[in-house]
Formats: C-alpha cells, structure tokens, sequence
C-alpha cells in the first residue's frame, strides 16, 4: 500500500516566506499589471533590488491579482480564484487583501487603466497589428 499523496501546494514555501515578508505602506505606489489585468502596489511585492523573488512573486502572483481586479469590477472570475482562497489562508495578512485595495479609489484606478488598454488595443487593431 502506498502513502496518499501530500496536497499540492499552489504556493511554494519559499514564495509564502517572501510574501509574509512584505509589510503594508501606506505610502505604498500602485501600477497596473498588463499581463494579469490588474493593479498591484509596490508593497505586495519584495524590493525591486531583490529582481529575481520579485519577478517570481509578481509571475505567481498573476492569477490572485486577475481575480482581485475581477471582483473590483465586480465581474467575479471563479477561473481565478482558487489562488485568491488558499494566499487568503495562509496570509491572510498580506498587504494585497486590505480592503481599500479592493474597493473605492482602487476600484476608479483599475477602470481608467481598463480604459486607456482597451483604447491601446483598438488602436492597434486600427493600425493593422
């Protein structure tokens, strides 16, 4: 007989240890993530000087940050956020669940940034790429 399996875990420990580290700022800068779709703030992330935990913390990051902008348009994408519910778990803690990060201003930002991709891209259409 064979040991069951141990569950997959979406996030490694190492990535876990990297986002526990990452500490709410208030002066924190937000900027729009084209490949996820959303907003993200520079304090959900570890320093940009640190280039490779950070890439890989913003790559694994994607599907939480596209279910996040998913639920400020309140368009909720269950295909995201499996990730969401399991970082909730186990960080709950992490700057990137605080309330104002989904709501209010934060909601009005990722709309005009929505906005000004969704010009991009019919410029580009329009331009024949």
């Amino acid at each position: 007989m064979t040991a069951p399996s141990p569950p997959f875990m979406m996030f490694s420990p190492l990535l876990l240890d990297t986002l526990r580290a990452c500490q709410y700022s208030p002066t924190a800068t937000c900027s729009y993530d084209l490949m996820a779709g959303g907003l993200i703030w520079n304090d959900e992330l570890p320093p940009r000087t640190e280039y490779g935990l950070n890439l890989r913390a913003s790559v694994h990051l994607r599907k939480v940050i596209a279910y996040r902008a998913s639920l400020m348009l309140d368009e909720p994408r269950t295909d995201q956020e499996e990730d969401w519910i399991e970082l909730m778990r186990l960080l709950p803690a992490w700057p990137g669940f605080r309330p104002e990060r989904v709501a209010g201003e934060a909601q009005r930002l990722l709309k005009v940034h929505k906005y000004k991709e969704s010009r991009a891209i019919r410029q580009l259409e329009k331009d024949g790429f």
